[in-house]
Order: structure tokens, then sequence, then C-alpha cells
């Protein structure tokens, strides 16, 4: 009937009437989606399934296309898996400069504040031994007024005697 070169056009049926051409010469073909080889009936009967050279080779530049489509897919998976690898570690680096930084900071702050406290209890010492002093000068003059007064030498002219160890005055 049909030679194995002959084209076979198949009239797609669900198309409305509307979409299908009015012109007689004019015919509607499906496209093929898959990239078997279609044999005829009449050509498996004859024994000849054995595709044709030309058959052959737009089958294997299907592959290789589909080969060559996997790899530039996979080179751009590949590039950008690279792209976004180099971002997560420059965003870690990012981090970690800034937690770094973070961690100065508190421990300026930790000894600017440690700084300020010594500060602190020293002035408090220092009032303390002030006041301890004050106190101190204040007992002495509150002793010698006493011990003065209870002196009967030191009683007539206490303005010219100096206090002893003892407790006695002297004439100067």
């Amino acid at each position: 009937m049909t030679s194995p070169s002959s084209t076979i056009l198949i009239e797609d049926d669900e198309l409305p009437l509307s979409w299908r051409p009015t012109d007689s010469q004019v015919q509607r073909r499906s496209p093929r989606t898959s990239l078997e080889v279609l044999i005829e009936p009449n050509d498996a009967a004859s024994g000849s399934i054995e595709p044709s050279r030309k058959r052959k080779r737009a089958k294997g530049k299907g592959r290789d296309t589909l080969d060559t489509c996997f790899r530039k897919l996979r080179k751009t998976f590949d590039e950008e898996l690279g792209y976004f690898d180099q971002e997560v570690e420059r965003l870690q680096q990012k981090f970690q400069e800034i937690e770094r930084k973070l961690l100065l900071q508190e421990e300026r702050y930790q000894e600017e504040l440690r700084s300020k406290l010594i500060l602190q209890e020293e002035r408090h010492q220092e009032e303390l031994q002030r006041e301890l002093l004050l106190q101190a000068e204040q007992h002495e003059v509150a002793l010698s007024q006493i011990r003065t007064l209870r002196c009967i030498i030191c009683y007539e002219q206490p303005d010219r005697w100096h206090v002893r160890a003892c407790g006695h005055l002297i004439l100067i």
C-alpha cells in the first residue's frame, strides 16, 4: 500500500469544527510526542522492522539533544549551587565578624563597668579613711581636753603646757 517513506497524516478528532482547516488541501497534523518510530502494519508483516538510516540518525540526535539539555541543566544547577554556597559562606563570615564585634564590645563594656566599680570602691575607701582620721583627731582633742582639765597643774595655766605620754603636762 504505502512505502515506509510516505507521510502518515493523523487528524485530531478532538478539535472543534471551527478550528479545523476549511481548505481541503491543508491538513492538520498532530505533533509527535515521542521519538519512537511509527511502523505501518504492512511493513511489520513484510518483515522490514528495521528503521531507515535517516530515522536512526534522528533518533540518535534526539538522545544527544536530551543528553545535552541534561548536561546544560546540570551545569546551570551546579553554577547556581556554587553561587548559593558562596553566598552562604559569605553570610556566615559576615555573621562571625558581627559576632566577634559584639563580643569585643561586650568585653569593653564589662571592663568599663569593672573600672568604674574599682574607682567607686577606691573613693569610698578614701572617704572612710578621711572619716576615720577625722574621728581620731576629734578623739585626740577630746582626750587632751579631758587630761588638761583633770591635771591640777594644767588647770591653772593650760595654754602654756604640752601633753606628755603619761598624760601630764609640762612647761615650755
